[in-house]
Parts: C-alpha cells; structure tokens; sequence
C-alpha cells in the first residue's frame, strides 16, 4: 500500500506540473483553445486519479476489517469524463475536443511511461 502512496503522489506531482504548462502555454500562445483543451482534460484525469487512489485506499481498509463497503467511486469517474467531454462539445470555441480526450488520458500516459522506465531498470 506504502507504494501505491508514493506512485501516486508521484504522478500527482508529474500531472500538476503539466497542468502549469498548459495554463502558461494557454495565455502565451495564440494556440488557447487547444491548451486549453488540455487543461481540462488534465484536470478531470487528476480528479480521476484520486477517485481510484481513494477507493483503492478504502478497498484495503474494507479488507482489514472483512467488511466490504459501497462506492460510487466508478460512477464519479465516468460522470466526471462525461462533464468534461459535455463542456468541450458544448464550448468548441473555448475547448478543442480533441486536446480535452488526450487531456483525460495524461495520467495514464504518465503511468505507462513510469512503467516503461521501470521495466528498464530490470
């Protein structure tokens, strides 16, 4: 568990300073939209990344004492993803779709490029 506590505060760390990149890049660059876009995104994938972290954490609390607990932790991720692509529809002047879908996947990006470097350790 100690070590699900650092990768995550680890590929926190790694998604928020992406998220300063886009902010600055988003008022720097004529390119706003797309930044954007990625900003969104990024921000809904970190959002996610804690939803799991916590019902993770609370999956192995549930296991120490041999009871299970209900969570409605799946349902706030695809709400979240929903409400994310939902703003990039609805606002595509402000929001380029596209960037906000590979915004959403950044922490899974992040992680397979983690892994990738740990298998090279081996």
């Amino acid at each position: 568990m100690v070590d699900y506590i650092y990768l995550t505060k680890r590929f926190t760390l790694y998604t928020i300073i992406l998220i300063g990149l886009f902010l600055v890049l988003a008022f720097a660059t004529p390119y706003q939209p797309i930044f954007l876009g990625l900003l969104l995104g990024s921000i809904a994938s970190l959002s996610n990344l804690w939803s799991t972290y916590f019902q993770v954490k609370r999956i192995g609390e549930s296991m120490e004492i041999g009871r299970a607990k209900f969570s409605l932790g799946t349902l706030f991720r695809f709400g979240l993803t929903i409400g994310a692509v939902y703003i990039a529809y609805r606002y595509p002047d402000k929001f380029h779709f596209i960037s906000v879908v590979i915004g959403l996947m950044l922490t899974y990006i992040i992680i397979l490029i983690n892994s990738i470097f740990q298998l090279k350790r081996l």
